[in-house]
């Protein structure tokens, strides 16, 4: 991860799904709807690399139950423990984590790998997600869409939103820009919190169009089967701001 990564909520990870709820599972549903169209089944073990507090792994747990999780952020695996205890949750690195096993289904959600801001970082985490497949493996993977900012497309220049749960109330403003050359997304964010000074996070996040994410897949051996910009996994243009992705390996 970005050395100059600052984030509220990574120090504070019980907010996370206060601030990105999901009270009607949407992403596990979206993950069977993959595993129904392009695995042809029910995964016997899954792997989630950048799973966070295990929200969407917890849930796939119930129909699974060979389920590891890995996150960059101890609090975050800290906090997957204490709410997952039956997961396996470690900490780790997208780049580089062996568990020296393979896996039905790899997940990498949440514009996880999108912290792999060059060229070589992209690389070398496709190659941990290589290593952890066997023949036939499905990996999944969401992201921004990069195709969806062009022509102005999804970019919101600020966005605002507010979170008032019982012991924390703060009201927050992002500002995002671009860095071109490097296919980076920029944001700045300032929490005002009740009672407090403010807070100012600050992430860089790698962009990634279809065909160059779809040719990367393919040079560890994944097959790209579905690029889907809705959790619906309708056919469009791909002009919307999340890109679903989903590969098999070759072996």
């Amino acid at each position: 991860m970005d050395a100059n990564v600052k984030n509220l909520l990574y120090s504070r990870p019980e907010l996370y799904e206060q601030v990105y709820p999901e009270p009607n599972e949407e992403t596990p549903n979206m993950c069977h709807h993959m595993f129904d169209r392009f695995f042809h089944g029910t995964p016997k073990s899954i792997l989630d690399i950048g799973c966070g507090t295990g929200r969407d792994l917890g849930v796939l747990s119930r129909s699974c139950p060979d389920c590891w999780g890995v996150d960059y952020l101890p609090a975050m695996i800290a906090l997957a423990r204490s709410k997952w205890p039956d997961l396996h949750l470690s900490v780790g690195d997208m780049r580089s984590v062996r568990l020296g096993r393979t896996f039905d289904v790899i997940l990498c959600m949440g514009s996880a790998l999108m912290y792999a801001l060059t060229n070589e970082e992209v690389d070398a985490a496709l190659g941990t997600f290589a290593a952890h497949a066997h023949t036939g493996s499905l990996l999944l993977l969401d992201i921004n869409n990069g195709a969806g900012y062009l022509d102005g497309g999804c970019f919101s220049p600020s966005k605002e939103f507010s979170v008032a749960v019982p012991g924390f109330t703060a009201h927050a403003v992002a500002t995002h820009s671009f860095d071109r050359r490097k296919q980076l997304l920029i944001r700045k964010r300032v929490w005002r919190i009740e009672g407090q000074p403010p807070v100012e996070d600050f992430c860089r996040y790698r962009l990634l169009f279809p065909a160059e994410l779809e040719d990367r897949c393919q040079k560890h051996r994944f097959s790209v089967v579905g690029m889907f910009d809705n959790m619906e996994l309708k056919k469009t243009d791909l002009s919307g701001p999340r890109l679903y992705v989903a590969s098999v390996f070759r072996g």
